[in-house]
Order: C-alpha cells, then structure tokens, then sequence
C-alpha cells in the first residue's frame, strides 16, 4: 500500500445538475390549475358581494296593475200588454199600463259590449199609413175561457185596432160587425150574432187613429142561420173556433172547446 496516494470518499454536488423536463411541465401545469381556482373563487366573491347591495324590486317593478270600469245601465221602462173593462152596454173601453223598473235590475252591469249595443241601438219602426180604409183596421177575436162546462155559455170579444195615422170611419150598417163560430172538424158555421139578432153596432163610426174599440157578444151554445130562428137546437160538445168581421176585414180563428 505504500507509495499509491490514499483513496479518499467524496460527495456529489448536485446543486447545479439541471432537473428532468418532465418535472419542470408538472409544476407549470399544477401552477396553471392553482391560479384557475384563484381567479374562480375571487370572481365568485364579488358577484356575491354585488348582489347583495341591490335593493327590493320596487312595487311599479316588480307588479302589474290593472284598473276596470264598470258600466251601468241608465233605468227603463217597459211597457205592459193593453187591459180592458167592460162597460156594461156591449163595448169595452181600453186602458194602457206601465210598470216601472225593476229596482234589483238598475245597478247591473251589461255583460258585454255587444249587450250594451243592443239595449241602446233601436230599428227605426216604419212611419204609418197617413190614410186609412176598412183593410187598414186590424180585428182580433177571443173568448173569456177556452174551455166551456155544459152550463156554460161562452162570452165573445172583439178588438178592432186601427194602426194608422188617420181616423178611419167606417159604415157600420153597410159593413157589418160580427161574430161567428164554426165547428172546427167541418168549417161549417153554426152560429152568428146576427143571425137571429141586430148587429151590436150599426152607427156610422170613426174608429180614431191608433186607437181600439172592442165589442162583446154571449152565444146561448145553439145553431142558427139567416132567417131561420124559430127551432134552434143546442150544439153537440167538441172542438169550435170563433171569427170576428167587420164587413169582410176578419180576424184570425180562435179556437175553443165546449163540453
């Protein structure tokens, strides 16, 4: 061992030795992802921190308001049908009557617009007839019942209306007023007021513009025909109608029954 140089054990300065790529890449990357998060979170932060400071949505914000208006009919009348009384001496006088508004209907709303303008829109009705002759006049005929007890007789009326705008007189004993009752399963006339008996009215007579007269007449419930009075039998039970004329302007049929 003599005369070789002593063997000494060293270390190994690594201080200066470069470290591997890959090493290098991981720490960017980790750093990368650190500063991500970092960022993330402090954006987070101030949203949060903004948020909170905004006030409550005021009412005109955060609401709508709607208004209605409600419309309320103006208060009516309505017009009732002509009543009659009779007088005593074979005529009617005629009465016209009006009820008032109903108190419950005045403060209700229309339900729709369409209903308001059919309520306020009226159809301009057609002027009269500024003259007026026997075809003007409207007759009507009806009874005091429509089905009659065998000790029943029945009880006839007339209305004669005149819709124009002009009196009309009309000759009473040139066209004669009238009642006749015919057997409604034949059409045969069984009866007539005149018949056996002079017209209720036979006078010259104006009948007013717009106005009605009415007129009435008993049937003793048994035939008769012009001039033959003497043997008038009584009539079976079944169905009948009545007509009421003036001259040859004549009502509608109205029908009744006798039992």
């Amino acid at each position: 061992m003599c005369g070789s140089a002593p063997h000494t054990l060293g270390f190994v300065d690594n201080r200066n030795r470069r470290l591997p790529r890959e090493i290098y890449i991981r720490r960017r990357v980790a750093a990368g992802v650190v500063l991500i998060i970092v960022v993330f979170l402090v954006g987070w932060l101030i949203v949060a921190l903004a948020g909170g400071d905004n006030p409550q949505p005021t009412a005109a914000e955060g609401s709508e308001t709607t208004t209605s208006t409600q419309v309320t009919p103006a208060s009516g009348t309505s017009r009732a049908s002509t009543t009659s009384a009779a007088d005593g001496d074979g005529s009617m006088s005629g009465t016209t009557a009006r009820r008032p508004a109903d108190e419950s209907e005045r403060d209700k709303p229309y339900a729709s617009s369409e209903a308001s303008a059919a309520m306020t829109t009226e159809s301009p009705s057609p002027e009269p007839k500024t003259t007026c002759a026997l075809s003007d006049l409207i007759v009507t005929a009806t009874s005091d019942q429509v089905a009659y007890a065998p000790d029943v007789q029945p009880r006839f009326y007339m209305t004669v209306t005149n819709p124009t705008a002009a009196d009309c007189v009309i000759d009473l004993g040139k066209d004669v007023l009238r009642f006749e009752v015919y057997d409604l399963a034949t059409n045969r006339r069984v009866w007539s007021d005149v018949d056996c008996n002079p017209a209720v009215d036979v006078t010259e007579r104006t009948f007013p513009a717009g106005e009605e007269r009415y007129y009435e007449a008993v049937w003793s419930r048994t035939n008769s025909a012009p001039g033959s009075c003497a043997a008038r039998a009584q009539v079976p039970a079944g169905g009948y109608y009545l007509h009421t004329l003036v001259g040859d302007n004549h009502s509608d049929a109205h029908p009744f029954n006798l039992m």
